[in-house]
């Protein structure tokens, strides 16, 4: 139920907290309004289930230490040879030269949570649908 699934991501699963649909939500995740024409509903349901264990690599976040020691985390927009740019957890754009930085990781796991013991059978197969059901805007 697609509806009902829609009703769990932005009540009790949270998922509008950090993802976009449609223009509407904040940009700390991925923007999901095309996630059903680029995901396949097993791929969905195993990210919702477990958010490590199919984390695409485009969508990892970055830790940024500067030289004076301000610690910078968000996700990864764009990166070149000596720059990076991301979305930090405040949804600010932030530009960095790198050379500029004392330290830059990628982060390999998710900061969305795993639903694995939050959402029973029924609720993933409606979150997925839902997801599925998003195309863009048509």
């Amino acid at each position: 139920d697609p509806a009902r699934g829609q009703t769990l991501f932005e009540g009790s699963g949270r998922c509008g907290t950090c993802h976009r649909i449609n223009g509407k939500g904040p940009r700390l995740a991925p923007d999901l309004s095309d996630i059903g024409a680029i995901r396949t509903a097993d791929g969905l349901q195993k990210s919702v289930l477990d958010s490590n264990a199919s984390i695409q690599p485009v969508n990892r976040s970055v830790r940024a230490v500067t030289r004076d020691g301000k610690i910078i985390t968000g996700r990864r927009l764009n990166e070149a040879t000596y720059t990076v740019q991301l979305i930090d957890e405040q949804e600010r754009l932030v530009s960095l030269t790198k050379a500029d930085l004392s330290e830059y990781t990628i982060i390999k796991t998710s900061s969305m949570p795993a639903y694995r013991d939050t959402f029973n059978a029924r609720d993933v197969a409606d979150v997925v649908a839902y997801l599925i059901s998003l195309k863009g805007l048509q």
